[in-house]
């Protein structure tokens, strides 16, 4: 029998690693986390407040109804001028968070020029899927007034699985170059690792990830026929043998599982709460906000009225959309020790994540806020399989 001290010593051993400084840089940076999802909520509402108060979307409603007779597009029109409106007042504080932060902890390597680019480019392709959604469940609420929340899980899923199969194929070029993995070790050992799994090769590419952020990372992206595994060239370039092979399995283990489409049925899940939310919260915020213009709950100039109840009500869910994420992450764990079989690989690449990720928090905060498991959680995971499995067992 194997003594349950030896995978909690081995893991001690591991964490023991960790320079003191970047515990304590890594700790400031994850406690700083903690707090910006709270700030980040509340300047949503902020904002949300401020676009109800200045009365813009039920001027262009009103104006666009004067010269259209159709419903649909006066969503459309009121739904994008929402977020032209709603990104550019958050734009400050999205630089704090997103990009000056980063910078200061050594986590992005971008320019602030660089960073505002590929944020105005993302942002015109939310702005245009946000508007098309907006439309529709607008449209939605037009013909079930009562009952629209429940029918909006297929809307909310369709819309999130289209989002994810174009990804590959519109969104992540105009950031990445992707390209075929370079013939070589890696190569050999990644597209062998794919070949077990029933991957084919062509469905593993590399991306210059380094131009964004020295993270040491791969990604599952895409769904059906656009889904493919990209490797950084971070990961490419300093990956030991062991590590590319326990990172790259960990990754095709989210493919074989399909938690891609899992995650997106379940936000979409989350998101039909949030509108059963709204729906009984909505006259009643309307009032608190003295909206009078509003003409009910099918008035697309409400937007921000259903902005700012999903946007609470996902702040109160955090620790459930983290379980969420927790849980399939812990599953590709299990399958990449399964299957590549290296678990003081995956030692060391996590260990490489302790710059940004506090290793060993409280079980409570894990809980609440850690949207992968903790450093130490996982570590202590492949130890306890390489003990189990040693010597072939």
């Amino acid at each position: 029998m194997l003594s349950p001290f030896i995978p909690a010593a081995s893991t001690q051993a591991y964490l023991a690693q960790i320079p003191q400084e970047i515990q304590q840089r890594a700790g400031d940076y994850t406690q700083g986390n903690h707090w910006l999802i709270l700030f980040s909520a509340l300047v949503g509402i902020l904002i949300n407040v401020l676009v109800i108060r200045s009365r813009l979307l039920e001027r262009v409603h009103t104006h666009w109804e004067r010269k259209r007779t159709r419903p649909w597009s006066g969503a459309l029109v009121v739904g994008a001028t929402y977020y032209i409106v709603a990104w550019s007042l958050d734009l400050p504080w999205a630089v704090y968070a997103k990009w000056w932060r980063e910078v200061r902890y050594g986590l992005n390597t971008q320019t602030a020029g660089a960073w505002l680019a590929e944020s105005v480019i993302g942002a015109v392709f939310t702005g245009i899927l946000l508007a098309v959604m907006l439309m529709l469940l607008y449209a939605l609420i037009r013909r079930a007034p009562r009952t629209w929340w429940l029918w909006s899980s297929a809307l909310t899923s369709t819309m999130i699985v289209f989002a994810i199969v174009i990804a590959p194929v519109t969104i992540e070029p105009m950031f990445n170059e992707y390209k075929p993995l370079a013939s070589g070790r890696n190569h050999d050992l990644i597209t062998a690792l794919a070949s077990e799994a029933g991957i084919a090769p062509d469905r593993i590419v590399s991306y210059d990830g380094s131009k964004q952020s020295a993270n040491y990372t791969a990604r599952v992206t895409g769904l059906f026929g656009t889904s493919r595994i990209a490797v950084s060239d971070a990961l490419l370039t300093q990956a030991s043998q062991a590590e590319l092979r326990a990172v790259v399995g960990h990754e095709i283990g989210h493919h074989v599982l399909h938690h891609a489409l899992l995650l997106a049925l379940a936000y979409s899940a989350l998101l039909t709460l949030a509108f059963l939310v709204t729906h009984l919260l909505y006259a009643p915020l309307v009032r608190l906000l003295r909206a009078d213009g509003l003409a009910g709950p099918a008035d697309p100039a409400g937007v921000p009225i259903l902005s700012i109840i999903v946007t609470a009500t996902f702040l109160v869910l955090t620790p459930v959309t983290n379980g969420l994420v927790r849980f399939v992450e812990n599953q590709a764990d299990v399958y990449s020790l399964g299957h590549a079989r290296e678990p003081d690989g995956m030692a060391i690449a996590l260990l490489r994540t302790a710059d940004y990720r506090a290793a060993d928090p409280g079980a409570v905060e894990e809980w609440l806020f850690y949207d992968h498991p903790s450093i130490a959680r996982r570590i202590e995971r492949a130890m306890e399989w390489k003990h189990q499995h040693r010597n072939g067992r």
